[in-house]
C-alpha cells in the first residue's frame, strides 16, 4: 500500500482503480486535502482511506474501519 503514495488516484495502476473498489465516501480534511474511503478486502468489509492532495495524488493511506477484516497491515509509525 505504501507504493500507492505519489500516484494519482486516477492512475490505472492505482489500487482502487486496478481492483475496481467501490468508493464509499469522500470528505475534506482540515489540512485542505480529501479523504476517499473504499471498500476493500474479502466481501468489501475492509475500509481503506486514501488522502489526496489538490492534484489528486495519493499522499497517505489508512485503514478506516474494521481492521480485523483487512489482510493488509496499516503503515507503521
Amino acid at each position: 500500500m505504501d507504493r500507492q503514495v505519489g500516484k494519482s488516484i486516477d492512475d490505472p495502476d492505482a489500487y482502487p482503480v486496478y481492483y475496481r473498489l467501490k468508493q464509499l465516501t469522500t470528505k475534506p480534511l482540515p489540512n485542505g486535502n480529501l479523504q476517499q474511503v473504499y471498500a476493500a478486502g474479502r466481501e468489501g468489509k475492509c475500509q481503506v482511506g486514501y488522502e489526496l492532495n489538490l492534484s489528486r495524488n495519493i499522499v497517505g493511506w489508512s485503514i478506516v474501519e474494521k481492521p480485523d477484516e483487512c489482510v493488509i497491515e496499516p503503515p507503521r509509525p
